[in-house]
C-alpha cells in the first residue's frame, strides 16, 4: 500500500469513529434497524416465496407483514410480562406501612450493631440518621421544574427512537443492502474491493456475536430462575427473566438485575412479617446464586460462546467494553464488541500485510 493511499485509509477509519461518537444515536437507531431486519429476513424470504393465483408477495408488502408480526411478538412479551408487575403493585399495596417499618427498624439495628462492633460507627450515631440526612439533602436538591422537563425530554426520546427504529426496519426490511449501499456510495472506487471483502466478514461476525448474546443470555436466566426456584425464592420466573434481559448489559447487568429481583421477593414476603434473619437469608440466597452462576458465565460461556463467535480473547472484550462504558455509558457498552470487532476487520484488511512483515523480522 502505497503512503496516498495508507493516509487516505487512516482518515476514512478516523472519521468514521469520529461521525460514529457525534451520531452515536443516529447509529444505534441503524444498529437495531438491523437488528430486528436480520431477525425478520427469514420470515420476509417466506412470505416473498408465497404465491397467490401466480402472483408474488411484494417486498413492501412483505416487509410490513414482518415489521407487523416484530411488533407484535415484542407487544405479546410486555403483555406477558404485564401480569407480574400487577400483581407486585397490588402486593405492595396491600402491605401495612407497618411491616416496613418494623423489617427497616429490625435491619438497621442489626446493621449499627455490625459497625459499631467494625469501630466503623461511633456509639452515638446512627445508620438511620445518616441515611435520613442524606436523602433529605437529595430531595432537596431535586427540582420540579427539572424532573419535569427530564421526563418531558425521555418521553419525547422514547417517541423519536421507536419511530425512528420502526421506520428504518421497514426500509432495511425491503432492501436489507439499503444502508450498505449508502456507505458504499461515499467509498472511493478504488477501496469498495476492500468494502465488500470487509462487509462479508462483518456480517458474519456480527451476526454470530448476537446470536451469541441470546444464546448467553437464555442460558443464564434460565440457570438463575432454576436455581432460585430450588432454593425457593418467590417470583422465580420472573427474577430470571429479568437476568436474562439484564445480561445484555455486560458485567454490570446481573448486579441490576440482581436489585431488583431482591426488591421483589422481599416485597413477596413482607406479608408475611419476616424476621430479620429471614431477610438477610434471602440476601445471601440471591448473592450466591448470582454470584456463582455469573462466575461460571464469565469464565465458562463467554469465552466458549464469544471466543467462537467473533474470535476475540476476554482480557480484549473486558477492555473493550470498559472503555466504551468510560466514553459512552450502557449503550457503548453493548455495542462496543461488535464495533470493536468491525474496527480489527477494517485494519486487517488494510494493514495486516505491516503486522505480518513485523512478524516475519
Amino acid at each position: 500500500m502505497n503512503n496516498k493511499n495508507f493516509f487516505t485509509v487512516i482518515f476514512f477509519l478516523a472519521a468514521l469513529i469520529f461521525l460514529g461518537y457525534l451520531f452515536s444515536n443516529v447509529l444505534i437507531f441503524i444498529l437495531l434497524a438491523i437488528i430486528f431486519a436480520s431477525i425478520g429476513s427469514p420470515l420476509m424470504k417466506l412470505l416473498q416465496k408465497i404465491k397467490i393465483k401466480n402472483r408474488t408477495c411484494s417486498s413492501s408488502l412483505a416487509a410490513g407483514i414482518t415489521l407487523f408480526l416484530l411488533l407484535g411478538l415484542i407487544s405479546l412479551g410486555v403483555y406477558i410480562l404485564i401480569p407480574f408487575v400487577v400483581k407486585e403493585i397490588e402486593v405492595v399495596s396491600s402491605i401495612d406501612p407497618a411491616l416496613y417499618t418494623t423489617a427497616l427498624e429490625n435491619w438497621l439495628h442489626q446493621a449499627d450493631m455490625f459497625l459499631y462492633n467494625k469501630g466503623l460507627l461511633e456509639f452515638n450515631e446512627h445508620l438511620g440518621d445518616i441515611i435520613l440526612t442524606q436523602t433529605k439533602s437529595f430531595i432537596g436538591a431535586i427540582s420540579i421544574s427539572q424532573m419535569a422537563g427530564n421526563l418531558f425530554s425521555f418521553a419525547a426520546a422514547l417517541f423519536i427512537l421507536l419511530f425512528s427504529v420502526i421506520f428504518l426496519t421497514f426500509f432495511a426490511l425491503k432492501d436489507k443492502e439499503i444502508f450498505f449501499k449508502m456507505i458504499r456510495r461515499a467509498i472511493p472506487v478504488s477501496f469498495r474491493v476492500h468494502y465488500d471483502r470487509i462487509l462479508a466478514q462483518t456480517r458474519v461476525q456480527v451476526v454470530r456475536y448476537f446470536s451469541g448474546v441470546l444464546l448467553d443470555n437464555i442460558i443464564l436466566g434460565g440457570a438463575i430462575g432454576l436455581a432460585c426456584y430450588i432454593a425457593n425464592i418467590p417470583n422465580a420466573l420472573l427474577i430470571g427473566f429479568l437476568a436474562g434481559i439484564f445480561n445484555i448489559i455486560p458485567y454490570i447487568g446481573p448486579f441490576i438485575a440482581m436489585g431488583l429481583g431482591l426488591a421483589i421477593s422481599i416485597t413477596s414476603i413482607l406479608p408475611m412479617n419476616p424476621t430479620a434473619e429471614m431477610l438477610t437469608l434471602l440476601f445471601w440466597k440471591f448473592a450466591i446464586i448470582f454470584a456463582v452462576l455469573k462466575a461460571i458465565d464469565m469464565f465458562v460461556l463467554t469465552p466458549v460462546i464469544f471466543g467462537k463467535s467473533i474470535q476475540v480473547h476476554p482480557v480484549e472484550i473486558f477492555i473493550v467494553i470498559l472503555l466504551a462504558g468510560y466514553v459512552s455509558g450502557i449503550m457503548g457498552m453493548i455495542f462496543a464488541v461488535p464495533a470493536y470487532s468491525m474496527i480489527r476487520i477494517i485494519v486487517k484488511e488494510f494493514f495486516g500485510g505491516y503486522y505480518f512483515e513485523g512478524m516475519k523480522e
